[in-house]
This record gives C-alpha cells, sequence and structure tokens, in this order.
C-alpha cells in the first residue's frame, strides 16, 4: 500500500473542501487513513501537566511542557499569591500545574491555583523526575500500574501528567531503579502482572547484591590485621646515649678514687 509523508497545512486529498487539511504531520496512505506519529503534548483545558521552567521575567515563568511551545505560568497564579522566591524558582526547576487555557492565537496558559482535583500545584523540590513516551504517559493515567506498585511499596508516593512526565519518591534507591525499569518496560510490555513481577525479581536482585558487597566488606574487615610498628624517637635515643655517657664517666671517677 502506497504512501506519502504529509505537513500542517497540506489539503487533504481525499476532502472536497480546500479549507481541509492537515493539522499535523505523518502518514497518508493511498486509501486515505492517516496516520499521524504523537510524539509532542497538545495542551488540553484542565489537563495536570509538570513542566521546567525556561525563563523566569519579572511577570511570567516560561515553562517547557513537552509542546510545540512553551507554556506562560503567571506569577499571580499561585494559591494565595506564594510565588516561591526567586533563587528557589528560576530556571531549570519542576512545577506542577494545571492548563487553564490553550487556543490558536495566544500560548497555553497554566496555573498553580488548587481545584478538586488536587492541592499540591507548585514548585516541586524533591522526587525523581521521568520523561516518557506520551503512549506511556497515556497508560500510565488509565491503568493501575502505580496502585499495585503502592501495594507493594505502600511508601511510594506518584503524580502522573498528560504530558509526558511522571514524578515519583522511593523511600529507598533500590525501588527508585526498580521503578525507572518497570516504567521503560512499560513502553512494550502491557501486562501488569508481568510489570509487577518484574518490578518484584529487581528488588530480589538489588537486595541480594546488597547482601553480596556486605559479606565482601566484612571479609575484608576480618582479613586486615594493625601491625604495631616501633617508633624510634630522636629524643629517646640521645637521652639514652647522654645516660651512658653519664654512667661511663661515674664508672670511670670510681675507678680513679679506688686507685
Amino acid at each position: 500500500m502506497n504512501s506519502s509523508y504529509v505537513l500542517p497545512g497540506e489539503r487533504v486529498p481525499s476532502s472536497s473542501s480546500s479549507d481541509d487539511v492537515f493539522q499535523h504531520h505523518g502518514l497518508c496512505q493511498s486509501s486515505g487513513q492517516y496516520l499521524a506519529p504523537i510524539r509532542i503534548y497538545e495542551p488540553k483545558e484542565n489537563d495536570q501537566i509538570i513542566g521546567v521552567v525556561l525563563v523566569r521575567t519579572p511577570d511570567l515563568f516560561l515553562v517547557d511542557i513537552n509542546s510545540a511551545e512553551a507554556a506562560i505560568l503567571p506569577l499571580t497564579s499561585f494559591e494565595n499569591g506564594r510565588l516561591p522566591a526567586r533563587h528557589a524558582m528560576n530556571r531549570l526547576s519542576v512545577v506542577f500545574a494545571r492548563v487553564v487555557r490553550t487556543d490558536r492565537w495566544t500560548q497555553t496558559e497554566l496555573s498553580c491555583q488548587k481545584d478538586r482535583r488536587s492541592s499540591d500545584y507548585g514548585l516541586i523540590t524533591d522526587g525523581n523526575l521521568l520523561r516518557c513516551s506520551l503512549i506511556v504517559g497515556e497508560k500510565l493515567y488509565r491503568y493501575s500500574l502505580f496502585n499495585r506498585l503502592n501495594k507493594i511499596e505502600p511508601n511510594l508516593r506518584f503524580q502522573l501528567t498528560r504530558n509526558g512526565f511522571v514524578w515519583y519518591k522511593c523511600p529507598t534507591n533500590r525501588s527508585m531503579i526498580a521503578v525507572k525499569n518497570v516504567i521503560g518496560q512499560y513502553e512494550n510490555e502491557n501486562r501488569l502482572d508481568v510489570l509487577i513481577e518484574n518490578y518484584q525479581n529487581w528488588i530480589k536482585h538489588f537486595e541480594e547484591q546488597d547482601q553480596q558487597i556486605g559479606q565482601v566488606k566484612q571479609k575484608q574487615k576480618t582479613k586486615t590485621v594493625i601491625k604495631k610498628v616501633p617508633v624510634e624517637n630522636a629524643v629517646t635515643r640521645l637521652l639514652e646515649n647522654v645516660i651512658r655517657d653519664v654512667l661511663n664517666k661515674i664508672i670511670s671517677e670510681i675507678e680513679q678514687n679506688e686507685s
């Protein structure tokens, strides 16, 4: 089946209207079916997103939201006017927000004011941020992978978004790496039972590694013997020489008196 690559703005050949154009790049098959590869995020109102601050101006932040252009986050859009200090929230800071306005004439606008879904909007200062494909992000949003991981690791905290960013916080480095590996496998593996089993296998593998490292360190401690090396002191040698000379002098004087 023949297909051609189309760009945004090109006319749809199967349409009789000249105003009907492609909105995204992708493959158009000879049958008229359009296959658009979804590679960047298309903002929609009320979407929860995580972004990275690119620029801070006196009036707003420019935030990378994995879209075609940066979004704006006004300084007045924080809850109760609690704007983070400049040293705390500046370039490359990570922020959790929601989309409040999107249209074709202006840039996407974000807000950090709480709504009925969440009150945790604002600056993110800890945890781990992972950037994944939009397909994985959508699957994480729709299905219960993190909820099932949370049953295994009760202290696991996470925040899912629509724009391909995943934030999570784990109590140990083992669980942090295991969660990252599982999310990477979620690209091609849709069976949650398999992913949960892989997570448990990763945790077990890391625990065995830690035990082996601990045993090696313990063996090294038992084999290490501290030997006391006698240290000769120049002052001690000098005193010995002085005492020897004094004794020799006394002995010589006694011998002279006896004679």
